[in-house]
């Protein structure tokens, strides 16, 4: 259940978010949530990036045309 929650606060943000902002948005304590993103890491559904000297993670999209049909989707689904 929390995972779901987190892979669709991702989804809709559209962006990386930090650990901070995932948290504040979704009502998980940082600790458990790191946790969450480390499994959903290892199932290859999120992936972790710096961003300056910050942490962010976003949706895993693996290749090209998979981008393309997550930024369309993004687009075109309510």
């Amino acid at each position: 259940m929390r995972r779901e929650e987190i892979l669709k606060a991702l989804r809709e943000a559209g962006t990386s978010l930090t650990l901070e902002e995932l948290s504040q948005q979704i009502g998980i304590g940082i600790v458990r949530l790191r946790i969450d993103l480390f499994r959903l890491a290892e199932e290859g559904k999120v992936e972790r990036k710096q961003r300056g000297n910050k942490t962010v993670w976003s949706i895993k999209v693996g290749r090209p045309l998979e981008q393309r049909y997550e930024k369309l989707s993004k687009k075109y689904i309510p």
